[in-house]
């Protein structure tokens, strides 16, 4: 994807890293010696979403004392990179949606129109094909932004990673802070990889920078120096962790290969509240087998939409 300027609109919970594969994209697009402009579109004030987004021209409104380029022309040649548009009003949709359709805008206030040309990137931890139905997000605009899809999972789906970056933030703080090389033992690491890591890599990033602030000395970091909520854990989760296989599906002895299935199918929906396009990447599915599965199954609970 990154050799060709295609929209990638990247989804996922809070946490996962979304932000790290829009640079990720830039960085191997042919444009990484251009900006990357990003915008935070759920922190712009309604009534200033135009003037950021486009610009404006000096004396375009009261405070505007010179004329300032927007996003959309910094971004010009590069990439842009619009965060959390799933916070965007519907009237800021609008104005989004003419602007990326012609590659063209007017700053406010002015009368020229300016021509621009950028990869455009779009990350969201809402589910935007849910927003479109109940009237929240604009049907055109999603269908814009969706041409490439790139779901990035939460952490609890991907656990062989966490190893992974426990010693890469462990590096990372140990080198920052001054403080020695240490382990975790095995109750601690165990607990680690059960965690199901709600915050995803967000959490586990600040569980390792407190665990090397408060090391005091020695070779390993116990279970106890771990946040409460990982400890906690212990009450919940009475596996310990077994590679990917860290969740447990009951199943009734006797029980048909079809109804396993089932099981299998709802098990993971509820898990995901419901998300089927994640519940399809997680069961191996295409989202249209999963579809044809629960027809046949006939669960209004877990109906398509």
């Amino acid at each position: 994807m990154a050799q060709t300027n295609v929209t990638v609109l990247i989804t996922g919970e809070n946490g996962t890293g979304k932000e790290v594969f829009a640079r990720l994209l830039h960085y191997h697009n042919s444009n990484q010696n251009r900006n990357m402009i990003t915008v935070n579109c759920g922190a712009i004030p309604e009534e200033l979403v135009e003037s950021e987004m486009l610009g404006h021209e000096k004396g375009a409104f009261t405070g505007a004392d010179a004329q300032k380029k927007g996003c959309f022309e910094l971004a010009d040649k590069g990439t842009l990179f619009l965060d959390e548009i799933g916070e965007m009003s519907l009237s800021a949709q609008v104005k989004l949606l003419r602007a990326i359709e012609l590659g063209s805008f007017r700053r406010v206030g002015g009368k020229e129109e300016i021509h621009v040309d950028f990869t455009l990137i779009a990350a969201t931890n809402k589910i935007l094909n849910d927003q479109v139905k109940s009237g929240s997000f604009r049907e055109d605009l999603y269908y814009r932004l969706n041409v490439i899809e790139l779901y990035v999972p939460p952490l609890r789906h991907r656990k062989e990673d966490i190893s992974l970056l426990i010693e890469f933030y462990k590096s990372q703080f140990c080198d920052l802070y001054g403080k020695p090389d240490f382990l975790f033992d095995d109750e601690s690491r165990a607990l680690m990889m059960a965690y199901d890591w709600p915050g995803n890599i967000r959490e586990l990033k600040n569980c390792i920078e407190r665990t090397t602030v408060l090391f005091e000395g020695g070779d390993y970091i116990s279970a106890e120096m771990l946040p409460a909520s990982i400890t906690n854990s212990r009450n919940t989760h009475t596996p310990a962790y077994l590679g990917e296989a860290c969740g447990i599906l009951q199943i009734p002895i006797g029980a048909s290969l079809d109804e396993i299935e089932r099981l299998a199918i709802h098990q993971t929906l509820s898990s995901v509240d419901n998300n089927k396009t994640e519940a399809a990447k997680i069961l191996g599915f295409a989202r249209k087998t999963l579809h044809n599965k629960l027809d046949k199954y006939g669960d209004e609970q877990y109906a398509m939409d």
